[in-house]
């Protein structure tokens, strides 16, 4: 198993075989058996938590145009895929988990009509749970960001556990007067990052397995660039107001909510807010890099698998233009899958901040990475003009983009 290695096989829609045919060609690739991938893995007696990106249930009312919701959120045929693989290696013994903590609003009733995905609970000889771990939740969009307005959940079965990254956290080197959770009440943000404390909660269930399934969808988003294994993540906390997305304000306040006072002042007064959306919010990838760092201080293998059979671009994660890329990506090591898939949107992982601080500080490179496919290069990948996929972006972050960094 070679954590440096990333498939990438293409397949044209989510029918039964050519699911299966598209990952017979990845494990293969991969040098993973396709007829039990994960033997090597998963024993029997194993808990292997399944997360898939399930940020929504519908569009938003606020999205000016809408397509396919499988832009937006995993595709359940490339889910049962995976389980059905999983439940083969458990043998009879063990546990699949399979779930996520999506947006506050999202109704999780209404996702698993939508996705008919909890079938599976009773498809396999070993127990399958569909978990939502949200503790909190809330049923209008106008009362986003009012703590006192949410509703109370019963959140991850299992309960919580609480990891304190203290100096390891990226945060650490920042004040934390000025930073913004969910929610508008600040003072639990900013306790949860103070005091050489930096706090996360991640749902038990999710936590505590022993092997994690990573299957997001490829997708632009207009906080961090790109949202897939690492910025999906945010989904395994439960306490989301320990999610610093932005500093309250602009660059000569210190923060970075806004890139400068006009805009400020005019986003103050806007309905729908674009709050931190910009390439300049200087605070969202440090939380992405503690969520993964927070992850991987319990000794764990991981797999991701990105859903790009159907993806989203242009003012992703909510609001995405549906794009047919046709493709699936994956690896056993999530940061590296992020860059290879970041490169075949057609941008440039360099330009996404949390992505580049794992290629300056050496966790992985260009040089090291091998590409394996039928369908795109497997040398020079990272190297030539190819805008592959040719993904659009919000406006603001158009810089993103490989046709300004033509070798």
């Amino acid at each position: 198993m070679d954590a440096d290695n990333v498939a990438i096989v293409n397949a044209d829609g989510y029918e039964t075989k050519t699911i299966e045919d598209a990952l017979d060609k990845i494990f293969s690739l991969l040098s993973m058996n396709p007829d039990n991938p994960f033997a090597d893995i998963v024993a029997p007696g194993m808990t292997v938590f399944i997360k898939p990106n399930w940020v929504a249930s519908k569009w938003r009312e606020s999205c000016k145009h809408r397509g396919d919701i499988y832009s937006v959120i995993t595709h359940p045929a490339v889910i049962e895929a995976v389980a059905d693989r999983v439940a083969e290696a458990l043998c009879g013994a063990g546990r699949i988990i399979i779930g996520d903590n999506p947006s506050i609003d999202a109704d999780f009733d209404e996702l698993m009509e939508l996705t008919k995905i909890d079938r599976l609970k009773n498809k396999y000889s070993v127990p399958c749970e569909l978990i939502d771990m949200r503790p909190l939740v809330c049923d209008d969009l106008k009362y986003y960001g009012k703590k006192e307005k949410m509703i109370e959940k019963k959140g991850d079965p299992r309960g919580n556990t609480l990891v304190d990254l203290g100096e390891d956290s990226m945060l650490s080197e920042m004040t934390p007067t000025l930073f913004r959770g969910v929610f508008e009440e600040r003072d639990e943000t900013v306790a949860s990052h103070m005091g050489g404390k930096n706090l996360y909660t991640y749902g038990r269930s999710l936590y505590d397995a022993d092997f994690y399934i990573s299957i997001p969808k490829l997708k632009t988003h207009h906080k961090a660039g790109v949202t897939l294994n690492l910025k999906g993540l945010v989904g395994s906390i439960t306490n989301k107001n320990q999610l610093v997305h932005w500093r309250v304000g602009y660059p000569e306040v210190g923060g970075d909510e806004y890139p400068d006072r006009e805009s400020w002042e005019i986003g103050s007064r806007a309905k729908v807010t674009n709050r931190g959306a910009w390439p300049g919010n200087d605070t969202i990838w440090r939380m992405v890099v503690d969520l993964y760092t927070g992850l991987m201080r319990k000794d764990r293998k991981c797999f991701g698998l990105i859903d790009g059979i159907i993806a989203g671009e242009g003012v992703g994660p909510f609001c995405p233009t549906t794009k047919k890329a046709g493709v699936l990506i994956a690896g056993h090591d999530l940061v590296v899958t992020d860059v290879v898939a970041t490169r075949l949107m057609g941008l440039n992982p360099e330009r996404i901040k949390y992505l580049n601080h794992y290629l300056k500080n050496g966790y992985t490179s260009f040089d090291s990475i091998k590409i394996k496919s039928f369908d795109y290069p497997e040398r020079q990948f990272f190297q030539n003009g190819d805008k592959y996929l040719n993904f659009d972006t919000a406006d603001e972050w158009k810089s993103i983009q490989w046709r300004d960094d033509i070798v």
